[in-house]
């Protein structure tokens, strides 16, 4: 009757080391992604803040993607992971929209996007009152 019980035990035991590993392996996954993602939202949110901080001359899909290059090469990225896209605009204030994307290599992994606008500057006649 002993070797029935130790047989018995030896299942349970292995049924629950198995689960177990199981719920190892996705958290595993999701520690991953969440890491993959805050890398992604670290560098865009940088590039975006360097296009902001930029001259209005520097910023052109050129400029952009060169530093976009810095940052892939600093992180050991492949290249064009991050890609951009700079589009003129008129509305609501003449100026560039900018939409950095980060494209993993990987099918599997989420894409994300950021958009950042660049408004011209332009002095308004302030002698003029408002009412």
């Amino acid at each position: 009757m002993s070797v029935i019980e130790c047989v018995v035990a030896l299942s349970v035991l292995a049924a629950m080391l198995s689960v177990v590993v199981s719920i190892q392996v996705v958290q595993s996954a999701r520690i991953g992604l969440s890491k993959q993602k805050l890398i992604a939202e670290q560098t865009l949110n940088n590039l975006a803040q360097r296009v902001i901080s930029a001259d209005e001359s520097e910023v052109v899909e050129d400029t952009i993607g060169a530093w976009a290059q810095e940052f892939e090469d600093e992180q050991g990225l492949p290249s064009e992971t991050i890609q951009v896209e700079v589009s003129e605009v008129s509305k609501p204030a003449a100026g560039k929209r900018v939409v950095l994307t980060w494209k993993p290599s990987s099918p599997q992994l989420p894409e994300y996007s950021l958009v950042t606008w660049r408004f011209d500057w332009a002095p308004t006649d302030v002698s003029k009152e408002q009412p």
